[in-house]
């Protein structure tokens, strides 16, 4: 089905962000820079598995993960395909963040166990596809089409920097995709500008499941606490204390709450609002009696959990509001 939009994948458990201003604000990719009867200059890129080449000019692009579409949507390159997970496709399987493209959206029960021969079927010659957990499975897609899976080793999502200087260097428009990275850092500066008191204060992001399980972030590592950071914010001392090395999020009992208190909480429900009613403590703690929760669904968390130079613009207009109240 064809998808033209206007504009995360990955439950908190695992590894889980509009851009109509960034993308106008943007350079459009310019004639000499896309011109596809230019010579295609091979591109080698280093990721968790080793390193992947790309020898011809993609013209056929599979897209498993958010930040790719996000990012090539804002460059202006053509998508064949982009496979979604369900539940995490947004609504009418669009992210309100994406910029306006056109692409055929495949939505799938799991992205980890998705059949390869799906993919297949669009002929891929470059397939972007992010976190895939284990070798095997990037070994499987190698076989069909150049395939780039995690770049950084040990994260489980790439920074939105790290996505649109790659994307940069494989389809040849470096200077487009500078000035996006250039924009979006400008965007971040001003936020923090225009909001010099919340600069540094604690925030805690947490997921809160309908079956009572609190899951919250230990670790800057983490790609939404990651750019919340780079926003100006502070995780939470608490929670940080308690990552040991591996694990960038941790359970939280009924008993702990306190552990979710802090200046600035993004709460995630995977049911909801009344699942937070039944958090004991939960109007007690500090964000709620200071109004500067925000209130994520599946619709709009991956924002913050694979963050994209599109999704930041969306993050920082949801913060907007909660940090002028600091």
């Amino acid at each position: 089905m064809k998808n033209k939009r206007f504009a995360l994948r990955a439950p908190l458990v695992a590894a889980t962000a509009a851009l109509i201003a960034l993308v106008a604000g943007c350079s459009a990719p310019s004639e000499e820079s896309s011109d596809s009867s230019a010579p295609y200059t091979p591109v080698t890129i280093e990721h968790e598995y080793g390193s992947t080449t790309i020898d011809n000019r993609p013209e056929r692009v599979v897209t498993l993960l958010t930040n790719w579409t996000d990012t090539l949507a804002a460059l202006d390159i053509p998508i064949t395909a982009e496979f979604k997970e369900q539940g995490y496709a947004g609504p009418n399987n669009e992210f309100e963040w994406t910029p306006e493209h056109e692409s055929e959206v495949k939505v799938v029960g799991s992205l980890s166990s998705l059949d390869i021969s799906e993919i297949a079927a669009y002929e891929p010659d470059l397939i972007l596809a992010g976190y895939l957990g284990d070798e095997r499975r990037y070994e499987q897609l190698s076989g069909l089409a150049p395939t780039i899976p995690v770049m950084q080793e040990g994260a489980t999502v790439d920074t939105w920097e790290d996505i649109a200087t790659t994307t940069g260097q494989i389809f040849g428009v470096e200077d487009e995709a500078e000035a996006l990275v250039t924009d979006t850092n400008e965007r971040i500066e001003q936020f923090k500008s225009d909001h010099p008191d919340a600069m540094g204060k604690t925030f805690t992001f947490a997921q809160f499941q309908p079956t009572g399980q609190i899951g919250a972030i230990n670790s800057t590592k983490d790609s939404a606490a990651g750019l919340l950071e780079q926003l100006g914010f502070t995780l939470n001392p608490a929670l940080a204390e308690q990552h040991n090395g591996t694990a960038t999020r941790s359970p939280i009992s009924t008993e702990r709450i306190d552990l979710l208190n802090s200046d600035l909480l993004v709460a995630w429900t995977l049911g909801d609002d009344s699942v937070y009613q039944n958090v004991p403590g939960w109007d007690n703690l500090t964000a709620v009696q200071n109004d500067t929760v925000v209130y994520l669904t599946n619709d709009n968390a991956p924002a913050f959990g694979v963050p994209s130079a599109p999704s930041v613009d969306y993050v920082i207009g949801l913060l907007n509001p909660v940090a002028d109240r600091m």
